[in-house]
């Protein structure tokens, strides 16, 4: 009986023990498991936020861009409306000095024009080259020639070129080597103010 009961309590005790075993297991394993859980609702958070970060910083991205490209957009548009207004403007202006060549006081300012160019050189023996509606105007050369001659100091000859030139109005000189040419027609005349009239026509269009 001592033996058995000897038995008993040690297959008791074992059982307690092993209770005591597995309860600390259960309550290990519930630990783990909460622990890992939290870590993973840690770890999911810390993704999300990355997640979000990134999409933030994509969205001011996209925002920034749409921004600079309306700008630049914008900048083009008015850039080109102005180049399109000063090209019309320009266009009126080349019309009307077209319209000037067909008008009696024409004449006076070619002269005048010849004579300017016919100092600038400051040869003495010239050929006048013109478009092929001027090359028909009743010009006197010969007067001419004594006012380049009175403003140079020297004795002038002028002659009318058989070449001809496509321009508006206006007119070339050419020495008698024919090695220097003062060109004084309309057309130069506009493309070497181009800047001045572009600045001037951006300062009255859009000031």
């Amino acid at each position: 009986m001592e033996l058995q009961g000897i038995t008993e309590t040690i297959m008791q005790e074992a059982r307690e023990t092993a209770e005591l075993i597995i309860n600390d297991a259960q309550e290990l394993a519930e630990a783990m498991v909460k622990k890992q859980k939290q870590l993973g609702i840690k770890e999911a958070n810390e993704k999300r936020k990355v997640i979000l970060k990134k999409a933030a910083n994509e969205a001011d991205l996209k925002r920034m861009n749409k921004i600079a490209n309306s700008k630049i957009t914008s900048k083009w548009i008015v850039l080109s409306r102005k180049e399109e207004l000063i090209a019309s403007v320009l266009t009126e202006a080349k019309k009307r000095l077209h319209n000037l060549t067909q008008k009696k006081k024409y004449i006076p300012i070619l002269e005048n024009l010849i004579i300017k160019a016919g100092v600038v050189l400051g040869d003495s023996i010239f050929e006048v080259i013109l478009n092929e509606k001027d090359s028909k105007l009743p010009l006197n050369l010969g007067i001419l020639a004594k006012k380049i001659g009175l403003k140079t100091k020297t004795k002038v000859k002028l002659s009318l070129s058989k070449e001809k030139i496509q321009v508006i109005g206006g007119a070339m000189l050419r020495t008698s080597d024919g090695k220097v040419i003062m060109d004084n027609t309309f057309d130069d005349i506009l493309r070497q103010k181009e800047k001045i009239l572009n600045d001037n026509i951006s300062k009255i269009l859009f000031k």
